[in-house]
């Protein structure tokens, strides 16, 4: 990550009381979907359910709508992982429709939700 483009990767620590309990990253898109990104979150299990990732998904939007030209943010969360999907939901993301069939994980085959957030949202 360090050694990664800061106008294509955009990385952050999630933390609290000072300690790494996880990361989000926002990863721009390129040819004709370049003012689009990836968003990807992580946090700790022990730390779910208090309401770190909403927070840490709404200050990372703010700063890329902020601080680049990015027009477009999404997420592709397993439709089955209703906690993350409510994180974006909480921070404002639109659920754009359901990818069906679309990653492998353990052998399952799952779907995924498609969410995004505009930078006029």
């Amino acid at each position: 990550m360090l050694s990664a483009d800061k106008d294509v990767t955009y990385t952050f620590a999630i933390t609290v009381d000072d300690k790494a309990i996880g990361s989000i990253g926002v990863f721009r898109c390129n040819n004709i979907h370049f003012r689009t990104a990836e968003m990807g979150y992580y946090i700790a299990e022990s730390y779910w359910g208090k309401g770190i990732g909403t927070s840490a998904v709404k200050q990372t939007c703010r700063y890329i709508f902020e601080n680049t030209d990015i027009l477009r943010i999404f997420a592709e969360p397993f439709a089955c992982n209703t906690a993350s999907c409510r994180i974006l939901e909480k921070a404002g993301f639109q659920c754009e429709g359901i990818l069906r069939k679309n990653a492998i994980k353990n052998e399952v085959i799952l779907d995924m939700k498609m969410y995004a957030m505009i930078k006029e949202d």
